[in-house]
């Protein structure tokens, strides 16, 4: 075994229920270097991932620390061994302080029992500045129901601090849910754990972050070690190639002639306070409007209120050239508009209920007899079908949603949308969190509804993504429209200048 490799996992094999899904993988990880976890949903990097913090047992295989074999069966043995993760679907007790959720289950005691208050919020202090500046507006007697996703990220960092012995941290999808800066402090305290000499594991599914941030790269396809690369000497064409086993035409071929002159949604000065002001816009039938911002730029709060899921102060819609009104998510939907929201497992889905019930929820008619009683054939064929769409990986549609991996849940959602045969399609950052195929998938489904003859409104954070995929960009700013952009050979940059205010 190498001096220079802190932890190695090898013939790692797991299954469940009868399913395997990891098949005799292998990682290893050595000080002061970034390793990133690649492959689509259902590859198995969460998986390897969760047995080696302890969260997951595995079935067979070995795991060496600085050479010597040891078993990890709980989260409480990693942390021993200095192993840890920042999960993806970060824990947090929101009514408790932020010292109160570093020391959870671990709070000094005085010697009657009770919680040493006093020494509790100093020894988070001293955690506290383990982080540096990032961490230096966080009050640690905060409670964190009143903090955001980044300071909750921030406070899993500062668990692993309190250990005495940190070897090796794992994060888990980190920046899903992190505005740009946010990101920007991410990163900046990650490179500094890899100039503390720690090992860190990386998954993401945005090959920019790990072209930016990683220094190896290992790839997993269906729960199989495919190989491992250093960053340095690959290509992005390279990695995506061995996620799929295929080469991929990432946003398809679209050459604009779906588009139609009837305008399928016209929206007309829309406003709601400091969020968007005089917003006014039109889709056609068989366009894909791109609606690109930064964080902030008022995307997302304009389409929610577009949809009637949040309120708005003024502004006007008409659909097919009839006028409606839509104060509610329920009158979008019977005028024949959709919403794939940001935030898919919070309002996406029904987590406890079946998929195929998350599937038909959205078009009840498409399940009914001829009665107009629920067809439980017609159900299954429906579930069935929506399944097939995105490839959702799954044991069958009576499975609960809230048993699916983050990515597949994703896909189950564009797909109940898909199917529910709207006019117009709006989507809040369509690929937020899935891989390199699901987006594929997902584009090619795009182009399809287009070809269809649907309107979609597509919200993306993702530049090329807007580019590739959009048939005409409008650019918001504060607030505001800043840019109508044909989409005619245009680059980055002719879309970027207009997301920051002059």
């Amino acid at each position: 075994m190498s001096e220079e490799i802190i932890l190695r996992a090898e013939n790692i094999v797991k299954s469940f229920y009868g399913n395997r899904v990891l098949n005799g993988v292998e990682i290893s990880l050595k000080p002061g270097k970034v390793h990133a976890l690649c492959g689509e949903n259902g590859a198995g990097k969460s998986t390897l991932l969760k047995i080696i913090t302890g969260l997951y047992i595995k079935d067979s295989g070995q795991i060496y620390l600085d050479g010597k074999e040891i078993e990890v069966n709980n989260v409480e043995t990693a942390r021993k061994y200095g192993i840890h993760v920042v999960p993806q679907e970060m824990q947090m007790l929101r009514e408790l302080s932020v010292a109160e959720n570093i020391f959870l289950g671990n709070q000094p005691r005085t010697k009657a029992g009770t919680i040493d208050w006093k020494t509790m919020y100093r020894r988070a202090n001293e955690v506290k500045s383990m982080l540096g500046k990032p961490g230096e507006k966080l009050n640690v007697r905060t409670k964190a129901g009143d903090l955001g996703m980044g300071a909750w990220q921030l406070i899993e960092i500062m668990r692993a601090f309190t250990s005495d012995n940190l070897r090796v941290i794992a994060f888990d999808e980190p920046t899903s849910s992190l505005s740009d800066s946010e990101v920007e402090i991410l990163f900046s305290l990650i490179r500094d754990l890899r100039s503390r000499g720690i090992a860190i594991v990386y998954v993401s599914h945005r090959m920019k972050e790990i072209f930016e941030l990683c220094d190896e790269v290992s790839i997993f396809r269906d729960g199989s070690y495919v190989g491992t690369r250093a960053v340095k000497d690959t290509t992005n064409d390279e990695l995506v190639s061995m996620m799929i086993g295929r080469d991929v035409n990432l946003f398809g071929d679209r050459d604009h002639s779906d588009v139609q002159e009837e305008v399928a949604l016209r929206a007309t000065n829309f406003s709601h306070g400091k969020f968007y002001q005089d917003i006014n816009l039109e889709v056609h039938k068989g366009e894909i409007l791109g609606l690109y911002g930064l964080v902030g730029a008022g995307r997302t709060e304009f389409v929610r209120g577009l949809f009637g899921a949040d309120h708005k102060d003024s502004g006007e819609v008409e659909v097919l050239g009839k006028k409606v009104t839509i104060k509610t998510p329920g009158q979008a939907i019977r005028a024949g508009i959709g919403l794939v929201t940001e935030n898919r497992r919070e309002e996406g889905l029904l987590l406890e209920n079946s998929l195929k019930w998350n599937l038909s929820m959205t078009n009840f008619k498409a399940i009914m007899d001829g009665l107009h009683n629920l067809s439980m054939r017609k159900e299954k064929e429906y579930a069935t079908k929506g399944m097939q769409i995105f490839r959702v990986k799954a044991t069958g549609y009576d499975m609960n949603a809230g048993g699916l991996s983050g990515g597949n849940q994703q896909k189950v959602v564009l797909a109940k949308w898909v199917m529910a045969d709207c006019d117009v399609l709006i989507v809040d950052e369509p690929t937020r969190g899935i891989d390199v195929g699901a987006k594929a998938e997902v584009y090619r489904a795009l182009h399809q509804l287009a070809s269809e003859g649907k309107a979609i409104i597509m919200v993306s954070s993702e530049l090329p993504e807007i580019i590739g995929v959009s048939d005409r960009i409008l650019v918001m700013c504060e607030g505001r429209i800043t840019a109508e952009l044909q989409n005619e050979n245009l680059q980055e940059d002719d879309v970027i200048r207009y997301a920051f205010s002059s």
